[in-house]
């Protein structure tokens, strides 16, 4: 038999075998079931299938079937003596456990969110519940259009959640810490903050924020006005990167969709957007000061010191902006104005003395080089020696 026909004869035949194992639904749990952390753990398929029974488990009734172990506290401390065991209680009191006691089957249950067969630990990459994995996972049902429609629920959360500063974070620099979906909203207790919940659930990672805005006057006119304070200037899901953009009376700045330049406040904000303009400007052209002296080779230790920490206060005085009051945000700024203007004379001071360098090594080779044709000189005006 010819080579090419031995291979298309293998191919067929595993070809033939994936059909076969795809027809056979018990044979594909089997195989994803190897690796589960049940298996792991010593349980077999009638542990969850009893009676040898192995049709699929009615929906309605994943929560309770998994909570007869991982709520049974003996049982559970025989893997793990700190796991918890309030799972299913929380589960009980979020949107999809509600739904579910009333017999509502288009709701999240267990398998939904961990798998059926192929279960593993939160902390496994694999895990479709490890943090980078946790959006899509999620997505399945609240980026479907169809799905979302008879509960009144946006299907547009996912891809506002995707361009946000928190999804880069987590995505595409690796910061575990990063929120995602389970972040703000639970996991087993998953439910949408309301009105009055949202500064606490910002505040969990956004503490100096919190408590700027909490001592400001901001406070009370949001809370009176019904709105969910943190996200009437950011949003909820499509949180963009902050920057000095959004304050002002520009089109694309948040002030301006409550403020105009004429009402109470305006100087303020004002005084907020040529701060951290003016700080910007100055950090930039210190950075490229010193940036030239250090591609010229001189040392600018003491320079990029002063960058860090003007770095720093311009972080500070943009979080102080939360206070909605000109302190502390002016000393701030002045302070970081102040450093960076350091750090632009430290390297200005580096390239001056690179400068001076330069004009002594000009000097010093014009010495040398006269005092090379000088000796040559001298050389030659010598008698030739005696034969």
């Amino acid at each position: 038999m010819k080579p090419s026909s031995i291979v298309a004869a293998i191919v067929i035949v595993l070809a033939s075998a994936a059909s076969a194992f795809a027809q056979d639904p018990r044979a594909a749990a089997e195989a994803a079931f190897t690796g589960d952390v049940h298996s792991s753990a010593g349980l077999k398929c009638d542990s969850c299938h009893k009676g040898g029974d192995y049709k699929p488990i009615a929906r309605t009734a994943i929560p309770a079937l998994c909570a007869s172990c991982h709520a049974d506290p003996a049982y559970m401390r025989k893997f793990n003596a700190q796991v918890r065991v309030d799972q299913y209680a929380q589960y009980l009191t979020s949107a999809h456990g509600r739904g579910i006691v009333k017999g509502e089957t288009r709701v999240a249950v267990c398998a939904d969110c961990h798998g059926a067969h192929g279960v593993r630990r939160p902390r496994d990459a694999r895990s479709p519940v490890a943090p980078q994995n946790v959006a899509n996972t999620c997505a399945k049902c609240h980026a479907d259009p169809e799905r979302m429609k008879p509960f009144g629920h946006p299907s547009t959360t996912f891809a506002d959640w995707s361009s946000s500063v928190h999804a880069n974070a987590l995505l595409k620099r690796g910061d575990m810490s990063a929120p995602t979906c389970s972040t703000c909203h639970g996991s087993h207790g998953a439910t949408p903050p309301g009105v009055s919940d949202v500064a606490n659930v910002c505040a969990q990672c956004h503490v100096r924020e919190a408590e700027l805005f909490t001592k400001s006057p901001k406070k009370d006119i949001f809370e009176a006005m019904g709105q969910a304070q943190c996200l009437a200037c950011h949003s909820n899901h499509a949180i963009l990167p902050p920057s000095h953009r959004m304050i002002g009376f520009d089109k694309e700045a948040v002030c301006s969709t409550c403020h105009d330049e004429s009402g109470n406040g305006a100087s303020t904000i004002k005084e907020f957007r040529a701060g951290l303009e003016g700080l910007s400007a100055a950090m930039v052209r210190a950075t490229d000061v010193v940036d030239r002296a250090e591609r010229s080779g001189m040392l600018v230790d003491n320079a990029r010191l002063a960058l860090h920490d003007a770095g720093d206060q311009y972080l500070q005085a943009r979080v102080s902006i939360h206070a909605f009051a000109p302190e502390p945000f002016a000393g701030l700024a002045a302070k970081g104005l102040a450093t960076s203007t350091e750090a632009e004379k430290d390297g200005y001071a580096a390239l001056d003395e690179l400068q001076f360098r330069r004009r002594g090594l000009a000097v010093a080779t014009i010495f040398i080089v006269g005092f090379l044709i000088t000796l040559v000189l001298k050389i030659r005006r010598l008698p030739p020696p005696a034969v």
